[in-house]
């Protein structure tokens, strides 16, 4: 029996083409200047790898949410579901002798098996950096900097970084011998912001006072820097003190570089607490109701691959950010060529269309054989701005609208040189 396929493709992927590539090609392009210009470099690890491997240190729901199969030989792999846990690899098994700190980034996609939902399908692009052997408050800013500076890179005009530790609720815990299912019932009452929920979970624990106090506060801790300094008097023990200290020098730091308007302070963020062990972070847009990215510290994932070392990171979701950027008039982006040039270039021509193409000019060249009326209608067609039709061995016909000039080569070649930018004119 033979099957027709019916054109669909499976749910959660998508075809990507013409303006929209365009534009996703363009952002990806920004973001790799924005990494570069902060010394970092690209990593490019595969698409899949050992399950067990690509499980390392993810929560629950995400190792559920990855994509498995088995090889011919009988081994587990997994498409990789996320890519700092990749990196992390790449630095324990492969830099781990290489001077510190490291500085890497990646642009590149991963799969989770989860209902596709606002900007995100089970295939989608994570852009994102490490910066890997340096504990320090700077680190910390330099990384929470670098996302602010992505996010302005791409040209969106509004945002917040919600910024929190997960130092502080994991010190109200270990105040007391709790067992695990009570403290994920408070993790969630605090990340529901359910001071209902809180209070009946926090009775049925034997919390001395002040954890108690600090405990039903934690959701309200969420502002300005004046949430440090109520965070500070309510903190119960050295452990919560030092969580509120470094915080206060992160964002002292922000604050110096003229960051600190991008910044909510938010001590009741406390998702992804297997993970993080120090500051933690979201990036939300305006209408937007899940994160641009996340990112945060992450001191106990390299040891996993490797040798110790702290860590400090984020990656930002590229659909997400294109879909904030939807509403917004931004600088058109597109594929079209600068020119198109008609079939049967002269001999002389070709090193002139080489190093057009070598500065950035897009030059589409007629394969067709099209006469001069259907290429002047193809070109309008693509959107290009100008026409070459070759006149002779050593001329060209420039036209774009109405104009014509006619050039020789060696003047076309010394307009293309003069002009400001691809497709420029002189």
């Amino acid at each position: 029996m033979v099957t027709v396929w019916d054109g669909r493709l499976p749910h959660g992927v998508a075809d990507i083409f013409g303006v929209d590539a365009a534009r996703h090609i363009a952002l990806r392009r920004a973001l790799r200047d924005v990494f570069t210009s902060w010394a970092y470099q690209e990593v490019i690890p595969p698409t899949f790898e050992y399950a067990d491997t690509q499980a390392a240190e993810l929560s629950p729901q995400l190792r559920e949410e990855m994509y498995r199969f088995v090889d011919r030989d009988g081994r587990a792999l997994a498409l990789r579901a996320d890519l700092t846990v990749a990196t992390a690899r790449i630095v324990g098994t492969r830099l781990y002798d290489q001077p510190l700190p490291l500085r890497l980034f990646y642009v590149g996609h991963v799969f989770r098996h989860e209902e596709p939902r606002a900007g995100r399908r089970r295939e989608f692009t994570q852009a994102g950096i490490e910066l890997v052997g340096a504990g320090s408050a700077e680190a910390d800013a330099e990384v929470l900097a670098i996302a602010m500076t992505a996010l302005q890179r791409a040209q969106l005009p509004r945002f917040q970084l919600n910024v929190g530790h997960s130092g502080w609720f994991r010190a109200l815990l270990a105040s007391v011998a709790i067992g695990d299912a009570a403290g994920e019932r408070l993790r969630i009452a605090v990340d529901r912001k359910s001071s209902a929920a809180l209070a009946e979970a926090a009775d049925s624990l034997p919390l001395s006072e002040p954890v108690r106090a600090a405990l039903l506060a934690t959701p309200g801790l969420s502002g300005g820097p004046e949430v440090l300094q109520r965070a500070a008097s309510l903190a119960p023990n050295a452990e919560a003190q030092e969580a509120i200290a470094r915080l206060e020098q992160v964002y002292a730091r922000l604050t110096h570089r003229g960051l600190a308007d991008y910044v909510a302070l938010d001590l009741g963020e406390v998702r992804g607490m297997q993970y993080y062990t120090g500051i933690r972070f979201e990036a939300f847009a305006p209408g937007l109701g899940v994160p641009l990215c996340t990112g945060g510290r992450y001191d106990g994932l390299l040891a996993h691959f490797g040798p110790s070392l702290p860590a400090v990171g984020f990656a930002l979701e590229l659909e997400r950010l294109l879909l904030a950027l939807s509403p917004y008039d931004l600088p058109s982006v597109t594929n079209a060529p600068h020119v198109v040039a008609a079939a049967g270039a002269p001999r002389a021509a070709w090193s002139l269309l080489q190093a057009a193409r070598g500065r950035g000019w897009r030059i589409e060249e007629d394969v067709l054989g099209r006469d001069r009326q259907a290429l002047l209608a193809h070109a309008r067609g693509r959107g290009a701005q100008t026409v070459w039709w070759w006149d002779g061995e050593d001329a060209v016909q420039v036209i774009a609208g109405v104009a014509v000039r006619r050039l020789t080569l060696a003047e076309l070649a010394r307009e293309l040189e003069r002009a400001p930018e691809p497709g420029g004119s002189v």
